[in-house]
């Protein structure tokens, strides 16, 4: 039989009352607080100053309005950064299985503040030749299968802003530098629910790219694949399904949502 824990009930009551904090509620009065947890007004005010003297809560003296504190700001990286890791390693069973069934570069990506940065590269035990990404460097939109997707989930207004300071940098002669030719692949992405790159950033090199998608229906990232082109172009059918499945586990399992 499982151990009752004890739990110490005038904590309880301030985890209670941050938990009163919400998008929907995100500030709230005294007597508000009070009445959501049914809990006397004396003891609540005591419990809420006590938070207010340590940062987890703010108050407005003017309107005598709370809010979340400062406090959380810092430890909101915190969390950030260890749900990233562990979000590495979910998925990393599953870039190894796709690196080695397909021979190709798998990879995980996640976004940052409109750019997609790769912080999982997985390459096959036995390849004689491996690409390698470097760690944390932002990709072109317009040329690799991550960035296409990326622009395709971006806010209909960012993306408007993209498409008119659009790079006319041509890495290869398949870049894409044009609205016209990238409105085509998100009209793809929209089609098949994956993105491709086929030689647009580097010659005899191509990529797939799955979204993984936040429970909010926001973009968190992608899986990825990469390897010559003769690797790529004829598995595009047979390793989109493992990949999915890649995706789907991470977006089942992200904390941050």
């Amino acid at each position: 039989m499982e151990k009752e824990v004890r739990l110490i009930q005038s904590i309880q009551r301030a985890f209670d009352i941050i938990n009163c904090f919400s998008e929907q509620s995100p500030k709230l009065t005294l007597p508000k607080i009070s009445e959501m947890l049914s809990l006397n007004i004396n003891t609540t005010r005591g419990i809420v100053n006590t938070l207010v003297a340590n940062g987890y809560l703010e108050h407005d003296s003017e309107t005598n309005i709370y809010s979340l504190g400062p406090v959380f700001i810092p430890k909101a990286d915190l969390v950030s950064a260890n749900d990233m890791e562990r979000v590495k390693k979910m998925a990393r069973p599953y870039l190894e299985e796709l690196s080695n069934t397909f021979q190709v570069s798998a990879r995980l990506q996640v976004v940052s503040n409109y750019n997609i940065f790769t912080i999982e590269n997985i390459n096959p035990e036995n390849a004689h030749y491996i690409l390698l990404t470097r760690l944390n460097t932002t990709f072109a939109l317009n040329a690799t299968a991550s960035g296409k997707l990326l622009l395709y989930y971006m806010g209909e207004r960012q993306r408007e802003r993209y498409f008119k300071t659009l790079d006319q940098r041509m890495y290869t002669k398949n870049t894409l530098v044009t609205r016209e030719d990238l409105q085509k692949e998100l009209d793809k992405i929209e089609k098949w629910g994956y993105s491709t790159e086929f030689e647009e950033i580097g010659l005899g090199i191509s990529s797939i790219a799955i979204p993984i998608m936040k429970k909010t229906g926001g973009l968190y990232g992608t899986v990825s694949i990469v390897a010559s082109s003769s690797i790529v172009m004829p598995i595009i059918q047979d390793v989109v399904v493992p990949m999915r499945k890649c995706a789907e586990f991470v977006s089942e399992n992200l904390l941050l949502k």
